[in-house]
C-alpha cells in the first residue's frame, strides 16, 4: 500500500461527538438518513461519524474527501491518481467554504472551464485533494454504482462521444464502461475493473 493511503476506519472508534453520530436523523431525515438507509454502507453498519469528522455544528471541519473513501477502498483510491480525470481536476478552496461545497454538489462535483467540464479538488488538501469519489458515486447518501451506471452519466461531460459507440448492450446502460473501465477477467470469469479509465491498448498515465 502506498504511504499516502489513509488507514481503514475502526468501526469501534467512531469520531465526533455522539450527537453528530447517533442522532443525525433527528435533523437530517429526508435528504440524508432516508437515502442512506437504502445504501450498502448502511447495510454494513457504517455510521455517520466514520466518514464525517464533526466540529462546530452544523458545519464540518473536514468534509468527506477522496482519502476518506480510500480508507476502506484502497485499491480504487490508488488507481484514481493515475487517471486523466484526476490530473485535469480544478483545485478549489472548499474546506472552509460551506456555500462552495453546496454549490459543488449541485453541479455534480464538476466545474465548467474553457476546456469543458472538469472534476474538482480541494486546494487545502494538497496534491492528493479531490472529490472524484463523490463525483461518480454520490447519490443523496446512497453512495453506490447506481449513478455511474446510468446511460447518460459519462455523456454529461463527454457529450461529443454520443456516436462513439452506438451499439446497445443488453443490461449495460453506460456503454463507456465496456471499454474504459474493464481491464481484464480472472481465470474464474470474474471481471476486473479499474478507476484509471484508460484508452484501450494504451498504458495508464504515470503518477
Amino acid at each position: 500500500m502506498n504511504p499516502w493511503a489513509p488507514r481503514r476506519p475502526d468501526p469501534a472508534a467512531i469520531g465526533g461527538a455522539a450527537v453528530h453520530v447517533e442522532r443525525c436523523a433527528t435533523c437530517h431525515a429526508a435528504r440524508v438518513a432516508e437515502p442512506f438507509a437504502r445504501s450498502r454502507h448502511a447495510a454494513l453498519g457504517i455510521a455517520c461519524g466514520q466518514c464525517h469528522t464533526a466540529a462546530g455544528h452544523p458545519d464540518f471541519a473536514r468534509p468527506v474527501q477522496d482519502g476518506t473513501c480510500g480508507g476502506c477502498h484502497p485499491a480504487e483510491y490508488q488507481q484514481t491518481p493515475l487517471s486523466r480525470h484526476f490530473a485535469t481536476r480544478v483545485q478549489r478552496d472548499l474546506d472552509g467554504d460551506r456555500a462552495a461545497r453546496a454549490a459543488l454538489r449541485r453541479e455534480g462535483f464538476t466545474a465548467a472551464t474553457a476546456e469543458g467540464k472538469r472534476f474538482v479538488g480541494d486546494a487545502a488538501a494538497g496534491e492528493r485533494g479531490g472529490r472524484l469519489c463523490a463525483a461518480c458515486h454520490y447519490d443523496e447518501h446512497r453512495l453506490g454504482l447506481g449513478r455511474v451506471r446510468s446511460g447518460d452519466f459519462c455523456g454529461g461531460c463527454h457529450a461529443d462521444r454520443d456516436a462513439h459507440f452506438p451499439v446497445a448492450i443488453a443490461g449495460l446502460a453506460n456503454r463507456c464502461t465496456q471499454c474504459h473501465v474493464r481491464v481484464g477477467e480472472t481465470v474464474t470469469g470474474q471481471i476486473v475493473n479499474t478507476h484509471r479509465f484508460p484508452v484501450p491498448g494504451r498504458a495508464a498515465r504515470a503518477p
